[in-house]
């Protein structure tokens, strides 16, 4: 009788993760006794993981999760600031126009990296809330996996077609050699920071914050080390930037699979008869949120192609407000790598009431922190522009982004949160379809008469205006979801034990 409840367990699990309906999702099936362990028992050499967020305050896990992951992408994102001051020293606007074209071909398989992770992390929380943790860690392995194979294959067809790449993004001349000679290195690179943001989103899917943000602070320390010695000390310029970018990532990957290894324990041998069922069910998530993912560099490199006729110093522009949004609201970015963990275990355990609360609480967070950030960048942008050395039409752009961009950024960070909603509910193909509305319509319209109508200011608000129009939609296709969600769940786990009955 055990095992015949165990195997029913484990047959519930692939079912409730391979339906696509929301019914799918809430009729995962909770342990009580696995959900009362966190590490301490074992089975066999394997801690048992419990699903610490269907308890306990759902203001402090969402306060926990948002305020770590925040510390861990802060710390990489002024990183990056430091890298483009380090850059700005060496007084060349080519070097930080290469920079800007390098970081935007970057996106794109970072965009695809980030896609596999957040799409293993709401696998893999689902599975624990669901009570079987045995699946979850076979699914982080196949995840693993899955990452490295598909970065491999995405860097080398970006190697191929790197030149023509470059080229169309605006590099010509010595910036086009720099940035052929960073992307060198930083793409190969690439596959260690897929294993890195992969074991960061699997320790954060089973609670263990404070591991994926040292994982992460970690390779921000070895590139605070690196950077200044090889671009400043050794004169390498942008190559001096990709070697300490290969440096951090190989670091961090290494003490990232030690975590989810020996600490959390969410590793397994995979095994070729497993392995496509789960990618199977990864891919399901996966592959719409990659879609949606990879329409953010397409729209940044339409934007990117639209700027580049008013010359290098609005380029340069470009690429440095990148890195203070990045800063700024690092936050933003945090949430869905923070309120995916909490929605998919809550969701797999059937609390529906939680998951509505840590929602409308991710919501208060964002408006009083967007708030306070607009304030700073319109206090700070006079002293950010000297700080990145920002000169001529440079200038005029990054001084309408501190005065405007904050509240709209603040707005276009309610898509985040539907984001996140979209693939715990089961329905990632709203990733992919918001994704690239917020890409097609919601950028090349807007920048196209911005360009027109006011020049290099235009461009660069035409696409925070756009996207702002997206993430209201996508926002309000989210709120719908999630009132279907909390007004039908006895009919979704009705129906769905209804027809498991007659199969």
């Amino acid at each position: 009788m055990v095992l015949a409840r165990k195997l029913s367990g484990t047959a519930t699990l692939f079912r409730s993760l391979s339906d696509r309906s929301i019914a799918g999702v809430l009729h995962c099936r909770c342990s009580s006794e696995n959900r009362r362990w966190r590490s301490t028992g074992r089975e066999g050499s394997m801690a048992v993981t419990k699903a610490v967020f269907t308890e306990g305050s759902v203001l402090r896990h969402v306060v926990f999760m948002t305020s770590t992951s925040a510390t861990s992408l802060l710390s990489i994102f002024l990183i990056e600031v430091l890298t483009v001051v380090y850059i700005a020293m060496l007084r060349d606007d080519s070097l930080l126009a290469a920079f800007a074209v390098a970081k935007t071909l970057m996106f794109f398989i970072i965009s695809m990296i980030l896609g596999i992770a957040v799409a293993v992390s709401s696998t893999v929380s689902r599975a624990l809330g669901s009570g079987v943790p045995d699946q979850a860690r076979r699914l982080a392995s196949s995840g693993l996996l899955l990452g490295i194979i598909a970065t491999v294959c995405c860097a080398v067809l970006e190697l191929i077609f790197l030149d023509s790449a470059i080229q169309m993004l605006g590099g010509e001349g010595s910036s086009f050699t720099a940035a052929r000679e960073y992307l060198w290195l930083t793409l190969p690179a690439s596959v260690l920071v897929a294993v890195e943001q992969l074991c960061v989103q699997i320790l954060r899917s089973a609670g263990f914050g404070k591991q994926a943000m040292w994982t992460l602070l970690t390779a921000t320390a070895a590139v605070a080390i690196a950077d200044p010695l090889l671009i400043i000390v050794f004169d390498l310029g942008l190559v001096g930037a990709g070697v300490a970018y290969l440096i951090s990532s190989l670091v961090s990957a290494c003490l990232g699979f030690y975590y989810v290894h020996r600490v959390a324990r969410l590793t397994s041998g995979v095994s070729l008869t497993h392995l496509s069922g789960d990618i199977s069910i990864i891919g399901r998530t996966a592959v719409p949120a990659v879609i949606g993912n990879l329409a953010t560099p397409v729209g940044m490199a339409y934007v990117m192609a639209a700027m580049a006729p008013f010359g290098a110093q609005a380029l340069a522009a470009i690429g440095v407000i990148d890195r203070v949004i990045q800063v700024a609201f690092c936050v933003v970015f945090a949430l869905p790598g923070a309120l995916i963990p909490i929605l998919g275990q809550n969701l797999g355990a059937m609390n529906t009431a939680r998951v509505s609360h840590a929602v409308k609480t991710t919501y208060g967070l964002l408006i009083c922190y967007g708030a306070a950030t607009s304030l700073l960048l319109i206090l700070l942008a006079e002293p950010l522009a000297r700080l990145f050395h920002v000169t001529g039409e440079g200038v005029v752009v990054f001084s309408a982004f501190c005065r405007w961009g904050g509240l709209l950024w603040t707005l276009i960070g309610l898509q985040f949160i539907a984001t996140s909603i979209f693939l715990s509910v089961g329905r990632p193909m709203y990733v992919t379809l918001f994704g690239w509305l917020r890409a097609s319509l919601g950028t090349v319209p807007f920048v196209w008469y911005g360009a027109q109508a006011f020049g290099s200011v235009g461009v660069m608000l035409g696409q925070l205006l756009g996207n702002t129009v997206v993430a209201f939609c996508a926002c309000w296709v989210a709120h719908l979801l999630m009132k279907k969600i909390s007004s039908n769940k006895a009919n979704f786990i009705g129906n769905r034990s209804l027809h498991r009955g007659n199969s």
